[in-house]
Order: structure tokens, then sequence, then C-alpha cells
């Protein structure tokens, strides 16, 4: 199933080469890839709401309310979820939601939510 969403081949992303870089043909062909993982995205999260609607009581207004809720979280209403910088629990240093572990220590990140390990 994970190869429904990740087209990871070899050393690079489907099509070759790396994720920065390259020419307006091989940015074009990241793009288009990009797109179609997104309507699958779309698609799996479609499916999920739906069968979670059938066996509970949720409406498509609790869904929304939910959405603002957890848009709000960092603090702006802006349709997407901003990481925060943590600070790293042994050194206390920045330490960017992108790495697993702190680029200072070496002390690996706590993990707080499944969501957490999403990049």
């Amino acid at each position: 199933m994970s190869d429904m969403f990740w087209e990871y081949s070899g050393g690079g992303y489907a099509g070759g080469g790396s994720r920065s870089g390259g020419s307006g043909v091989e940015s074009s062909a990241k793009i288009d890839i990009l797109e179609d993982r997104i309507d699958r995205l779309m698609l799996t999260c479609m499916a999920m709401w739906s069968l979670i609607q059938e066996e509970t009581k949720l409406s498509e207004e609790d869904l929304l309310e939910r959405i603002k809720a957890i848009d709000l979280m960092d603090g702006v209403a802006d349709g997407k979820v901003t990481r925060q910088v943590a600070k790293c629990g042994k050194c206390d240093r920045p330490m960017s939601p992108r790495h697993a572990r702190c680029i200072y220590c070496g002390h690996e990140r706590l993990v707080m939510s499944a969501f957490d390990t999403l990049v």
C-alpha cells in the first residue's frame, strides 16, 4: 500500500534525479509527480471520511469544525499546519522538525504524535 503513495526508486524520486535542482523539464516532471501524489492522498482522505460517516454520526459540519480547530493549533488560521521549531531535550538548541536527530549533539527527536514523523 505504501507504494501507492511513495514513488521512490533507486537514488531519487520517480523519474530519477534528486529533490533539488535540475532543468525545467525535470522540475515539471517532479511537479507532475507531486500533483499525482496529492490527488491520491485526496482520494484516500475522501474514502476514509466516507467510511467514518457511514460508521458514526459525524457530519460535514463536524469535520469542518475540527479542521478549523487543528488549523488554529499553530496560532494562525491559514489553512495549513505549520511545524514549530522545538528545542533539543539534551542540549536545548533549536531542532528542525525535518531532522530525526539534533544536528548539534545527536540526541534523538522526541516523537509526540504519529504526525511528527511526517515531513
